[in-house]
């Protein structure tokens, strides 16, 4: 029996899901962080479990071709980026590989997947950021929090977002101390600042800060303001919101605005979206394309076919396939998304896409009275109610293609679609989050 703190020297010959390093020791399974496949390693034994253990990497002894140094100082530390340690060649070949075998392990199938579709930079390419502060020995801190912890990393600069919104983080830190506005405490569940979210369009060259504070107040906020404004040019609004949660930090439902309009300007494959501060938009928008673009060339779209887009959020791949259908129905259970996208069809002209407010599963029976050609699904990481499938199953939809942010929630969903009569034809993982595990998938699914 392995004990804690236990020091033993082992090899690497798998990676789990989340990019940790699988070794065993008797057949004992080890999983460390950090470690890499076909590594040798000097590890000390961190905690047991009664099936398998998790361990520390002490030494590296014998050092994988595909390793490289992080670029990013607060990489060890910091639990928003999991797979820098490894070059991108790796990082592609680890995601390709997880699809399959989860594929393999979860849905029961068996496929060839597609290479990857990497980044020319894999760097900087969130339009997103949601950034807690805290206290930490009497300062303001503002980063990532630590893995499986609420202890706030205060970080300088951020890799895989705009290197000027680290700036806006650190002028905020600023400001809130030099006008003294208190930054909530977590252990003490009292403070003013609970964090910031920041978004932007770079095509548009527009920005968002929204404030979040805990009862939707703030001192010297046109003092701010000015300041904000004047020294980041590109912020075009300022939206203050309500977050009452004591729990992980995180948006609240009211907001209002401060500066400016709550909107951003993104272009997509040649169209204008209207984005608000709590809109869904995909957070990689260079990959957004190229995915958007491989999901409509699976659909294999004809000029008379009723296309419909599930979980359409601003409508963002309906109006991209609409110029090639003749109609597209899109629903979502936010009303404000769906407000968006029908403000969207309207700035894009497209006059053949009508949105509906209303969960997947209820709105799609009411369809039944259209022949439904091909239908996009862009659920969240939870997959799709079993209830949706089975309408969608019983609609007789011929063609289906999944746009997946969770392989494992895809390929359990995958099997139940091939328990009714389908089949999974092609699938391609895209890197939409680089430096982290995370996977975002493609598939065509057809009726047999």
């Amino acid at each position: 029996m392995l004990e804690q703190n236990s020091i033993h020297t082992v090899d690497f010959t798998d990676m789990t899901h989340d990019a940790m390093g699988v070794a065993k020791i008797d057949g004992f399974p080890i999983f460390v962080k950090n470690a890499m496949k076909g590594e040798k390693a000097r590890i000390r034994i961190t905690k047991v479990n009664k099936n398998f253990a998790f361990g520390h990497l002490d030494k590296i002894i014998q050092e994988s071709p595909f390793r490289k140094a992080p670029i990013c100082e607060h990489y060890y530390e910091c639990g928003g980026c999991n797979i820098m340690h490894m070059n991108y060649e790796m990082q592609l070949g680890f995601k390709r590989h997880r699809v399959k075998e989860t594929l393999k392990r979860i849905g029961g199938i068996d496929i060839e997947v597609a290479n990857t579709v990497g980044m020319n930079n894999p760097y900087y390419y969130r339009n997103k950021a949601m950034v807690p502060f805290g206290m930490a020995n009497g300062k303001i801190v503002a980063g990532f929090y630590k893995p499986k912890s609420h202890e706030i990393v205060d970080i300088r600069r951020c890799h895989i977002f705009p290197k000027y919104y680290s700036d806006i983080v650190r002028h905020l830190k600023i400001l809130f101390q030099q006008y003294k506005i208190s930054v909530y405490d977590e252990e003490k569940q009292e403070g003013l600042v609970r964090g910031a979210m920041i978004r932007s369009s770079e095509k548009k060259g527009e920005t968002m800060v929204v404030i979040v504070t805990e009862n939707g107040k703030i001192p010297a906020k046109n003092e701010i303001i000015e300041d904000l404004v004047e020294r980041f040019p590109t912020i075009k609004s300022v939206i203050l919101n309500i977050a009452q949660d004591k729990g992980t930090f995180r948006l609240g439902r009211k907001s209002k605005v401060l500066y400016g309009e709550d909107l951003l300007h993104e272009e997509l494959l040649g169209l204008e979206f209207r984005v608000s501060h709590a809109s869904f938009f995909q957070v990689n928008p260079e990959q957004t394309e190229t995915l958007y673009k491989k999901a409509i060339e699976y659909a294999d779209l004809k000029k008379n076919d009723v296309v419909v887009d599930a979980y359409c959020g601003i409508g963002a791949i309906g109006l991209a396939a609409a110029g090639s259908v003749d109609t597209v129905i899109g629903f979502d259970v936010s009303k404000s998304a769906i407000k968006n996208a029908a403000k969207n069809a309207e700035v894009n002209h497209i006059t053949n896409a009508q949105f509906i407010n209303g969960k997947a599963e209820d709105v799609l029976p009411k369809l039944n009275h259209k022949k439904i050609d091909a239908i996009f699904i862009d659920p969240p990481r939870k997959g799709c109610d079993k209830s949706f499938l089975q309408t969608v199953v019983a609609t007789n939809i011929k063609t289906i293609i999944y746009i997946s942010c969770n392989v494992s929630t895809f390929s359990r969903d995958m099997s139940i679609l091939a328990s009714k009569g389908y089949k999974l034809e092609k699938i391609t993982p895209f890197d939409m989050f680089p430096q982290t595990s995370h996977i975002e998938t493609v598939a065509k699914i057809t009726k047999i």
